[in-house]
């Protein structure tokens, strides 16, 4: 008897249902589905979706840095915005007219992350039950390796970046791996690791004049099964002609100007990677606009420039792609923001643990 429907399965004979239903249907639950469909007439389809790209045409233009009028847009083309938790400014509302307030917590079942029982075993694909849930033992398989890519087409002068994120990691019991080769970018080799941090991957984050599809699709793999994103600062300013799937897995994408001054910045709602935030606190620096974010991101820090356009522009988000977490902030340009002990210790710090399952 399975309690949660009531019968046994001897009264759902495979053989009793239909062969395509048979073909899809691999679990009690997806059994059960099935049979109702079958008896429900108009408005039963299929419920299954593909977790690439969103049917969405490329909004985002180009992201080299020039002064935009517009202010953020946070529109997909496809009628939705990413969404913003309690507590985001009417500013936000009204630019995008598609984004309101809702619950904080993100809806896992939504992006295929939900957990299962089951699962446990080595290796990421362990992790996968029936395409996308996350086992009890999928966090204990994830191997302890983080890669720490940097390849970018401008110069960002960081010498202390890297250093630092291995120091975090080998604290938290993890081994990283510096590069600047795109060709990291496979199953195979993705496989080695528990998360990825884009470090600051300006314009062409797959190499130069490279729009990164077979990248991003393997990057889509990696985090379908349990793998973390972990983005800073221009891995979200990209050029036009870089695949949109790249910024559709990172939740968001960066152009359209910036500003280099003091800002005023909140927290919005409650998560992880802002817990530790004061409510509101001022940053000093360089901040890019968002022209995009996706709709299956949350919004976790916002920022209003203190001169230019005066924008109030999301610089901080955070949304999951199957079994696996992203998070991406636009601080951490420069190395005092990672040292920071309000951005780093208390919100980039934090989102890269979370990233790794730790929080």
């Amino acid at each position: 008897m399975d309690a949660r429907y009531g019968f046994t399965m001897s009264r759902l004979q495979k053989a009793a249902l239909p062969g395509a239903v048979r073909t899809v249907a691999r679990g009690i639950g997806a059994i059960v589905v099935a049979v109702v469909c079958s008896g429900a007439g108009s408005g039963c389809g299929s419920q299954e979706t593909d977790r690439g790209v969103s049917p969405q045409s490329d909004a985002g233009g180009s992201a080299s840095g020039t002064d935009g009028a517009d202010g953020p847009g946070y529109v997909a083309s496809d009628g939705s915005g990413g969404r913003v938790d309690e507590g985001a400014s009417d500013a936000l509302s009204e630019s995008s007219g598609r984004n309101g307030e809702i619950d904080g917590a993100q809806d896992a079942g939504q992006d295929g992350g939900g957990q299962g029982t089951g699962g446990e075993g080595g290796g990421q694909d362990a992790q996968m039950a029936d395409g996308g849930g996350q086992g009890a033992g999928a966090e204990a398989s994830l191997p302890a390796l983080v890669l720490l890519y940097h390849f970018s087409t401008t110069t960002i002068p960081t010498p202390t970046q890297a250093a630092f994120y291995k120091n975090v990691l080998a604290g938290w019991g993890y081994g990283s791996e510096d590069s600047v080769d795109p060709g990291k970018f496979t199953d195979v080799n993705l496989s080695r690791y528990a998360a990825v941090v884009m470090n600051n991957t300006c314009f062409w984050p797959f190499g130069q004049n490279k729009d990164g599809s077979p990248e991003a699709m393997a990057l889509q793999r990696f985090l379908a099964r349990g793998g973390g994103l972990f983005g800073t600062h221009c891995a979200s300013v990209t050029d036009a002609a870089v695949t949109k799937l790249y910024r559709d897995l990172l939740g968001g994408h960066g152009g359209n100007g910036n500003f280099d001054g003091a800002s005023s910045c909140r927290k919005i709602g409650d998560h992880p990677t802002i817990t530790q935030l004061p409510a509101q606190f001022g940053f000093t620096g360089n901040l890019d606009n968002t022209d995009f974010i996706a709709p299956t991101t949350t919004v976790s820090v916002m920022c209003k420039w203190g001169g230019g356009a005066m924008l109030d522009v999301a610089v901080s988000w955070y949304r999951t792609e199957g079994a696996g977490r992203v998070f991406y902030t636009n601080f951490g340009k420069v190395d005092s923001d990672l040292t920071d002990p309000v951005l780093g210790g208390k919100h980039i710090v934090p989102g890269l643990s979370w990233v790794l399952r730790r929080n």
